[in-house]
This record gives C-alpha cells, structure tokens and sequence, in this order.
C-alpha cells in the first residue's frame, strides 16, 4: 500500500471523520480545513485535530502519540496509539474501516498511451527487477505446497542454520531445480517466491536468483513479519540488500534487520523505515561505495539517525557480504561503523 495514494484518497472521499468515528472519538466537527474530536478515552471536544493537508497531520492535546517519532505525526500515528498496534496494521486497519481492499492499486486507472509505454519498456528489460511498477498483491499459500519443506546444506554452509531455514520457510523446487525462498509482507501474507539455483557453481548463461512468483520487490520490506518486535525493542534495524541476510542474522542472533532485496532502494522502502521510528544501519555489499550510501541517506528526513558499515580495513573479500562470515560480521560492527546522517 502506497501510504501518500491512500492519504490522497482519504482526502478526496472525505474520509476523516469515517476514521474518527470508528476509532471511537466523538464531538467530531469540521472547522477550517480541520477536524477536532474527542479521545475515544476522554470528553474533552477539541483534543484531536487533524488538518486536510497532504500529510494528515494529527496533533493530541492530551495523549503523546508520538510513540518515540521525532518528527511530525499524522492520522495513521493516532490510530497506532489507540490500537495499541505498528504502522503497517494501523494501514490494514484504516483500509478496513474506509472498505478498501489493503492491496489497492491507485494507479491502476492511467491513460492507455501510459500502458503501452510501460509494456514496452517491460519489454526492453528481462532481469530480476522487471515487476518493479506492478501493483503488490498477495498470493495463494497453496503454492507453497507445490514446494518440498526442504533445509539445505548450501544455505547452512552460509550461515543459515536449519531452524531459521524453518522459521522463513525455505524449500525446494524440483521442477527448477532451486532453494525455494517465499517472500511474505509486513502483515504476513505471501506475495512471491524467490528462487535461488541449487548449484555452487552458475554457469555465465545461467541466472543465479530468478522470481518463481513473481513480486514486486520495492514494495515491501523482507523480514519485517518475524523481525519488527526486536527492531522495536533495539531501536535500531540493520538493513541488508538480500533476503538471504537476513536470515543469516538470525542465525547469528541478530534478529532486527530487514531487507530491501537490492541496493536500489524505493520511496515506499524509505517511509517504511522511517516510520519504524528508530536508528537505522546500512550493511550493504562491499561494491557500495560511502557515496552511494551518503546518497541514500540524503532521501531521509532530517530527524532519523542513519548509520553503515564501511570495509574500511579490507575485512571481506571483493564479492563477499557482510553477513557471509559471522566473525568477520562481528568485527565490522565493532569497528567500522559510522554516522552518514
């Protein structure tokens, strides 16, 4: 879910108070270009304001809604408070309460000459990354079945014990002959599969990872189902390129981190890191250079404090990640982190 399309279709539709109300708010009034409410816990009438402007900013006069935000908050932060729940089931919440399905694709209505723009551009490009502009849409779980429930000795030869191989529901794939690796959302529900050739060696013709469903990748944040309670409680979230790391570690016992599933990272992927409200720690391949990762850092608001692991020592090989060698992982964290924001 595009959290700014959904913010511009509750303005458009005239939503806010459909929110208020069903969060449990009263004296709901429409002043000019906002709203004022109650607490759903509270009588006093002007508590709540939530401004009609693009971010519906939401102040509470009464309650700290911040939940440890160092920047602005909005309707979204109001519901998380009251629910007592994360950013991403306060989406589900709200899409529920104004009868949208979670999976809306707001783009869905472009103009024909932008479809066939966009087929041809699908056309021109054949690599993993291919689905980037599709809408995110869950899939069937039955698919899984059409998998073996499979540990491998490859995955636990690379750090990847068989009970976090379990816990992500790795499997295999007879008809490809690859290590299945089902990618799940933020609420849990299986959007695609990734498939990792079961070979050491991949031959230059040969694709090492490919999509056996596919997904769209910029979408999502991978890992966040198992790994949000420990990224809260750290209040810091490591952030690695492959799915692959994370559960790497977890092995390890690092169990607050997510992935981006590859150095391009989205606008979506950087509101929902930002909405995780804690520190956040870049630990991408060696081949991404501090520039780079500077950059990156640059597209995040002022308020977050963002962190990386830079090689500066020459610790891993050319085409080595960091989570490959737990002790040469334990080493990069002890020794080479630096503040890039």
């Amino acid at each position: 879910m595009d959290v700014q399309l959904l913010k511009e279709h509750i303005l458009e539709n005239n939503q806010i108070p459909i929110i208020l109300e069903k969060l449990g708010c009263g004296y709901i009034k429409h002043k000019n270009e906002y709203y004022s409410a109650s607490n759903p816990d509270g009588d006093n009438p002007s508590a709540i304001i939530v401004y009609e402007n693009d971010n519906l900013t939401t102040i509470d006069y009464t309650r700290d809604i911040t939940q440890g935000k160092n920047y602005g908050t909005d309707l979204f932060s109001l519901v998380e408070f009251f629910n007592k729940c994360n950013f991403f089931e306060a989406i589900k919440i709200v899409c529920d309460w104004v009868e949208l399905d979670y999976y809306t694709n707001f783009e869905a209505d472009i103009p024909e000459s932008l479809k066939i723009t966009k087929i041809i551009i699908e056309m021109q490009g054949s690599d993993i990354d291919q689905k980037e502009d599709s809408p995110l849409k869950p899939i069937s779980e039955k698919i899984l079945t059409y998998y073996k429930p499979y540990a491998n000795k490859m995955f636990f030869k690379d750090g990847i014990d068989y009970e976090t191989q379990q816990l992500f529901e790795i499997g295999y794939d007879e008809q490809t002959n690859r290590i299945t690796i089902p990618i799940r959302d933020e609420i849990g529900n299986l959007v695609g599969v990734k498939g990792r050739l079961f070979e050491n060696y991949i031959d230059v013709n040969e694709n090492k990872y490919i999509y056996l469903e596919p997904t769209c990748r910029s979408k999502i944040l991978y890992g966040i189902n198992y790994t949000l309670p420990f990224i809260k409680q750290n209040k810091l979230c490591l952030i690695a390129e492959s799915e692959k790391a994370v559960q790497q570690l977890w092995s390890m016992g690092y169990y607050n981190s997510c992935a981006t599933g590859g150095k391009k990272v989205s606008s979506q992927q950087i509101d929902k890191l930002t909405r995780l409200c804690v520190d956040l720690m870049f630990i991408f391949d060696k081949d991404v250079s501090k520039q780079e990762l500077e950059e990156l850092a640059d597209r995040f608001i002022d308020e977050v404090n963002i962190y990386t692991v830079i090689d500066s020592n020459n610790i891993l090989l050319e085409k080595e990640s960091p989570t490959d060698n737990p002790h040469k992982f334990k080493e990069l964290v002890k020794n080479n982190i630096i503040k890039i924001k």
